[in-house]
């Protein structure tokens, strides 16, 4: 049996090419992730480059991440607050329902709360009674699965989950809202910005593993080039076995 068939070495050929397969398999994540981050701020700007229009106005998914003004009444006994965080600071979002006046109802992200208000209604946040005008940007839902029951807060907006425990069938996207008239009374809640559209680092994470697999790659033949020059030329394994049974004897 020549050297590199032995059990110990057969073992190793077959981490080596799982490991191979494995950096593959990372690298190619990394840029389907790379990709997706591209197609999303690709299409958060060409949004942004759109007129705003009214949300009748507005359809389908060409209507993601675009302003839109919507005409609507509130619907004050009924919020939600969701976890997030503004500037590094930890809080929730309030979610309200607004009964558009051409029919539907519109989940609207009114902003930010810090977090020592942990339980709707935020009294300092409670909005404006009657119709208004808002102005903001329609985001899409946060799908998931529906809960058996709508905790007070939640951690992703998802309007089909939270539709589910309202008289209302809330329409999808949700609304980030930027402004309203009349205004808000108070401080609370803070309006916020879209979330940024950032690439991130997968395409350097995605070379890092096509690096890894070209090391290895590389290396593992050059070692069994090396092991195989180190072994005594012209003798075979049962020579070499033979030989050493009969000094040992």
């Amino acid at each position: 049996m020549r050297w590199w068939l032995r059990p110990r070495w057969i073992t190793g050929h077959l981490l080596v090419i799982v490991t191979i397969a494995a950096f593959v398999s990372f690298g190619f994540w990394q840029l389907r992730r790379h990709d997706e981050k591209s197609d999303f701020k690709d299409a958060v700007e060409a949004a942004a480059s759109l007129p705003i229009v009214t949300f009748e106005e507005a359809s389908g998914d060409d209507s993601l991440y675009r302003r839109v003004v919507a005409t609507g009444e509130y619907d004050t006994g009924i919020e939600v607050l969701v976890l997030r965080s503004r500037e590094g600071l930890s809080g929730s979002h309030v979610l309200t329902p607004l009964r558009l006046v051409g029919g539907g109802v519109l989940l609207v992200d009114r902003g930010w709360v810090p977090p020592e208000f942990d339980e709707p209604p935020v009294a300092p946040a409670r909005p404006i009674e009657g119709v208004l005008e808002v102005t903001g940007y329609l985001w899409p839902s946060e799908e998931g699965d529906v809960p058996d029951s709508l905790p007070t807060v939640v951690s992703r907006i998802d309007t089909a989950a939270i539709g589910a425990f309202t008289p209302y069938r809330l329409l999808s996207p949700y609304l980030l809202l930027q402004a309203q008239d009349p205004g808000v009374p108070g401080d609370l809640p803070v309006p916020v910005d879209p979330p940024e559209a950032v690439l991130g680092p997968h395409l350097g994470y995605a070379g890092q593993w096509f690096l890894f697999t070209a090391v290895v790659v590389i290396g593992y033949p050059i070692l069994l080039w090396r092991t195989g020059r180190s072994q005594p030329a012209g003798v075979s394994d049962s020579s070499r076995s033979n030989t050493t049974e009969a000094r040992e004897s």
